[in-house]
């Protein structure tokens, strides 16, 4: 998306976050993204992050990963979508 923004698709939901770890600055791009437990790990120091509310779930402590909106459904869906900053 933006050096500041990273679109990410998961369980058909589409949100975009901040695009590094509040951590140490992880570029989110490359982290790994739970469908599951909707969950986003950073590679850099492993912090992991709840993506429906950006609280950090575990790793290091820092602040919570910032969740700028929820887009809907991949499917285009917006009924539910909601914004957050």
């Amino acid at each position: 998306m933006t050096d500041d923004l990273v679109l990410i698709e998961v369980a058909g939901r589409r949100l975009i976050t901040e695009a590094r770890c509040p951590h140490r600055k992880g570029r989110l791009r490359f982290a790994h993204v739970d469908e599951q437990t909707l969950r986003i790990r950073c590679q850099l120091h492993y912090s992991t992050f709840d993506l429906r509310n950006g609280e950090i779930v575990t790793g290091p402590a820092c602040t919570p990963l910032r969740v700028v909106t929820h887009l809907g459904d991949a499917d285009g869906d917006t009924s539910g979508a909601t914004g957050r900053e």
